[in-house]
């Protein structure tokens, strides 16, 4: 009888583990900056930033200004995390750099737009761009502008490898077109899951038919969640591991005092 309710003891104490591992703390941020600062010293995860200028050069294109990234184009970042990109209209990507202080407009050749300087921008002509991700990730944040001047929304919507939405970030602002007097003024969206269970995004924007881009993508991702597919990493209650631990020593005594018997 005692045994039994033990094994029920431990039972519970693996539900509990089990609960315990499903929650998942979802925030989401307007500011990079706090965005970058929530995620500082791997509280989150690992910085593997999604540099589309390096995207674009994965394509063995020669240059990064006005080059194309095919839709369903995909990369391994330097922590090995393996992103693809498509979009609503099935038509590609451009990539540019923003800004190219010092030299002469040459119209195609950069985007000159809202985002820092010397930025390199991923454009679509579509209204969405999804990320997918080989490994899930814990965090997802980037700046956008749509290539229409006005006020725009965008949203990043996160799912995990289900297709749940686990939740979603909006952030407006108003698109000057290509003037590099605004540059820095882009607003920013990002969103993290303690549970590291981020598996793609989606982005999507008002005042796009035109289309519209975005920066460098900010993800973070727990070391183990790379190329190797969707796992996830969640950290147990530490009431849990007591409860388990005991559990599991009461049942050890048993034993003992079984076999000396």
């Amino acid at each position: 009888m005692f045994l039994k309710s033990l094994l029920g003891v431990i039972a519970a104490g693996g539900l509990m583990f089990a609960a315990g591992a499903a929650n998942a703390t979802i925030a989401t941020y307007t500011d990079s900056g706090a965005y970058t600062n929530a995620n500082t010293g791997g509280v989150i995860g690992i910085r593997d930033d999604v540099d589309w200028g390096q995207f674009s050069l994965a394509q063995n294109n020669s240059s990064i200004n006005n080059s194309s990234v095919a839709n369903g184009a995909s990369m391994t970042t330097v922590n090995n995390e393996k992103v693809t990109v498509t979009n609503g209209a099935s038509n590609g990507f451009t990539v540019y750099q923003n800004g190219l202080t010092g030299s002469p407009l040459t119209q195609g050749q950069r985007w000159n737009g809202d985002f820092d300087d010397g930025v390199k921008v991923l454009s679509t002509g579509s209204n969405s761009i999804t990320l997918t991700f080989a490994g899930a990730v814990t965090g997802f944040g980037l700046h956008a502008q749509t290539t229409a001047t006005g006020s725009y929304t965008f949203t990043v919507t996160a799912y995990n490898s289900a297709g749940v939405a686990l939740g979603s970030i909006q952030n407006s602002g108003t698109s000057t077109g290509r003037n590099s007097a605004a540059f820095g003024t882009a607003p920013f969206a990002g969103i993290t899951s303690t549970a590291g269970d981020i598996s793609y995004v989606t982005i999507t924007s008002t005042n796009a038919a035109s289309g519209f881009a975005i920066d460098t993508s900010l993800i973070y991702h727990f070391a183990n969640n790379q190329t190797g597919g969707n796992q996830t990493q969640q950290t147990p209650e530490p009431g849990t591991l007591a409860l388990l631990g005991a559990g599991l020593a009461a049942l050890g005594a048993v034993r003992r005092r079984r076999q000396r018997a």
